[in-house]
């Protein structure tokens, strides 16, 4: 019969191939087989727990297999979860039980428990909320009035004149640039566009604040004259101005906002009544979003009644609304003043188009269910196809669907800084994600953890492939045991070294406690020392980060793994051997700890 310590070497050595050599068992294959087919059918904690030949299966793969009777007790802790500090797993000493409901999470994640992946139902649950978040954040409905009032009526200013004679459309130009139209005088105001640019002593140059400079380069009537407003920089004005807004806004994809333009222009002019617009849900639709409105939370009766009273009359519904998005929608809409003329009008045709696309791409129109449903529909099927960085960042569209529903806009995060992230990950504290104040970035990382999961990063439920491994594993070394219990003891150990944080972590395991006790040839009497000591003891003979070096954890379970074959030999010859080579021994102590025990008080 073969050491305690060749044969954990012989099977350490390729674990894989091991592993490979148990999966490969008749038994073990066809419920293998079972399970994978089976656990994503679970919907429940009772149907988990009904299933006695899935649920065996899921005990065994976290240890627990001699609990598999214990179905009520199995049954609380899943019903508490982990979210809870308090809940009844997380208060168990053996966090076995805390592993196990964690991957099995029926209490946060539902029906989804067996199927869950946050890069697939987190992203997917995120998106509209965030869509939500965008909609209900304060000032929202302003930068939507505000920007649909530029957009509609900076065309025709021509003069500085026009603009100073238009408040409303002079602090949205001024805020673009960080001024503030209610606190500069407006002779200076005045003074700084008549100045222009073009002569270096002009008042905007002789600003070190470059704001007023950059502002009058946009509004540049000194060079541009009546073309300064048909120029791109005025265009562009809105960018500007939502820059400064702080909002966290979702921006549809350009083939969305395209589609709905094209579908638009293609068709507003064959609307002739308040009656045709309202039968048309699409037109309806793009219309009232472009003035800030969403149709499908307005009754009918609210939309038509609007359109109806017109704007002509001071006392019309729209006019007597202090939000002025109904003013806004039914001044470009008149019905009640141009009749069936009114879409061949330029407010509609080319305004409307205008003020949608521009505030689309800036976030000030949401995505309505159907965009959401379309991006979301494409999402998840081509999501699980993704299976590194390169990957994910290759595709724009998931791309910028993921980076969306944290709260990221993908239009001004950088890259670089996203690769970063998703390759920093989140296990170690000082990783990028980690370090950043936004935690959204954090939460990006994990959704996404190419670090931790590589390939499967996209498509990985604990519940299904990860119980496997660990049931393969656990077979394993219950396989091994069976010969010799060293053995499973070091596969054990060789195992949960990563997760030891502590000495009172191996003192909690009854198992790991025993591997150390042997390694340092104490007698197991020595388990029922004071807690403190037996944990002081271990930290002075053993340096317990040597456990998460490869090198260092073998050299000690080598020392494990000889001194278990000394006190439990295999055969004869050990023994014989043992005799003659080792050193002294007092009921398996060393005399060297001999003597540091007698330092200790206990």
């Amino acid at each position: 019969m073969l050491s305690t310590y060749t044969s954990y070497q012989l099977i350490i050595k390729d674990i894989n191939k091991s592993i490979d050599r148990i999966e490969q068992q008749p038994t073990v294959d066809r419920d293998t087989q079972y399970y994978l087919a089976n656990i994503t059918k679970v919907k429940s904690i009772d149907d988990f727990v009904k299933n006695d030949r899935l649920f065996k299966y899921a005990m065994k793969a976290y240890g627990l297999e001699n609990m598999d009777y214990a179905k009520a007790f199995m049954v609380k802790a899943l019903k508490e979860g982990v979210t809870n500090p308090d809940s009844f797993a997380n208060k168990l000493t053996d966090k076995r039980y805390a592993a196990f409901v964690r991957a099995f999470n029926f209490a946060a994640n539902g029906a989804d428990a067996t199927i869950y992946n946050k890069a697939q139902q987190l992203v997917t649950k995120n998106y509209p909320l965030q869509v939500q978040i965008g909609a209900t954040q304060s000032g929202f409905s302003y930068y939507q009035s505000e920007t649909a009032y530029y957009v509609t009526n900076i065309s025709k200013v021509k003069s500085v004149d026009d603009l100073m004679g238009d408040s409303r459309l002079l602090a949205y130009a001024m805020a673009a640039f960080g001024l503030d139209s209610e606190t500069e005088p407006a002779a200076t105001v005045r003074a700084m566009l008549e100045g222009g640019v073009s002569d270096a002593n002009s008042p905007a140059n002789k600003l070190t604040d470059k704001s007023y400079a950059n502002f009058v380069s946009a509004f540049n009537f000194v060079q541009y004259g009546d073309q300064t407003t048909a120029r791109d920089d005025v265009q562009a004005v809105p960018k500007g101005f939502m820059a400064g807004a702080g909002l966290t806004l979702v921006k549809p994809s350009a083939q969305y906002i395209k589609g709905e333009a094209d579908y638009y222009a293609a068709n507003i002019s064959k609307v002739k009544s308040i009656g045709d617009l309202m039968a048309d849900k699409r037109l309806l639709t793009f219309a009232m979003a472009s003035y800030g409105l969403d149709a499908s939370t307005e009754t009918p009766l609210q939309i038509s009644t609007m359109l109806a009273g017109g704007v002509s009359d001071p006392n019309s519904p729209a006019n007597k609304l202090t939000d002025k998005r109904y003013a806004n929608f039914v001044t470009a809409f008149d019905f009640a003043q141009y009749g069936d003329q009114t879409t061949s009008r330029d407010a509609v045709q080319k305004d409307t188009l205008n003020v949608y696309t521009t505030e689309s791409a800036l976030g000030l129109i949401t995505p309505n269910a159907d965009y959401i449903k379309s991006e979301t529909a494409y999402y998840l099927p081509n999501i699980t196809n993704v299976k590194s960085i390169d990957d994910l960042m290759a595709d724009s569209r998931l791309y910028n669907y993921a980076l969306s529903s944290f709260g990221l806009d993908p239009a001004k995060e950088s890259k670089d800084l996203i690769r970063s992230v998703l390759t920093g990950g989140i296990r170690d504290p000082d990783s990028v994600a980690n370090k950043m104040t936004n935690k959204a970035y954090a939460g990006l990382a994990s959704a996404f953890n190419f670090e931790q999961y590589g390939e499967a990063a996209t498509t990985i439920n604990p519940a299904q492939q990860p119980t496997v491994d660990s049931y393969m594993r656990q077979t394993l070394e219950e396989d091994a045991g069976k010969t010799n219990e060293g053995v499973r003891l070091a596969l054990y150990f060789n195992r949960k070294a990563s997760t030891i944080t502590s000495w009172y972590d191996v003192l909690a395991d009854t198992a790991l406690a025993s591997v150390v006790r042997t390694a340092l040839g104490l007698p197991d009497s020595f388990a029922t020392a004071d807690i403190d000591k037996q944990a002081q003891l271990f930290e002075q003979k053993l340096d317990i980060s040597d456990l998460t070096d490869p090198v260092k954890l073998n050299k000690f379970l080598t020392r494990f793994t000889s001194m278990y074959e000394i006190n439990n030999p295999t055969s004869t010859a050990v023994t014989s051997i043992s005799v003659l080579f080792a050193k002294p021994v007092t009921s398996g102590i060393s005399t060297d700890l001999m003597m540091a025990m007698q330092k200790l008080k206990f």
